[in-house]
């Protein structure tokens, strides 16, 4: 195995062991909307290393919710969508990724469209599977809707914020070694 695939691999396992500890220290309003910091280190890895090593990054972090008892499951298939689909998702982001990533306007559209993508499967998981905790007269599909859109919109803000003063305290760390 080369030095390069020894770094990438190194690169993707600490991404997701980040985003693991950032899960624990998530911020939650009534188990209901939440702000998740996990996002943000997955971020940085589609940014540094594209979408391959993004969404790898994303499927390790997720299988290790499940292995650890930190996933919130009601059926295989809300596991599948909520704790493998969507956080494999977030890697997408990586097809925005430029040479200067560190580039804010690139980190905004990467944010936007990694969280956009992954709370579209919790929007979808929403409507098939927690629809019944809706709030009293809303149906699944606009109580979803609001849920994961404020949740979504709000998390997107904030590691937006939180890589753009990355990108200027340390722009090096958006820039993948060879």
């Amino acid at each position: 195995m080369s030095n390069s695939k020894v770094l990438e691999l190194t690169e993707t396992a600490i991404a997701a062991a980040l985003a693991l500890v950032l899960s624990f220290i998530s911020i939650n309003y009534a188990q209901v909307f939440y702000l998740e910091l996990a996002v943000i280190p997955l971020l940085v890895l589609a940014l540094r290393r594209g979408v391959f090593w993004g969404m790898t990054g994303g499927l390790v972090f997720g299988l290790l919710l499940i292995v650890l008892g930190q996933a919130t499951i009601l059926t295989p298939v809300q596991a599948l969508l909520e704790y493998i689909v969507a956080p494999i998702s977030l890697g997408l982001a990586g097809v925005l990724r430029k040479k200067d990533s560190s580039q804010t306007r690139t980190i905004f559209a990467v944010a936007f469209l990694g969280v956009l993508i992954k709370y579209f499967w919790h929007f979808v998981a929403g409507v098939i599977f927690w629809g019944q905790y809706a709030w009293k007269g809303w149906g699944a599909i606009p109580y979803s809707f609001v849920v994961n859109g404020i949740s979504g919109l709000a998390t997107a803000a904030l590691a937006s914020l939180v890589l753009v003063l990355l990108s200027k305290s340390a722009p090096q760390i958006f820039q993948a070694k060879k």
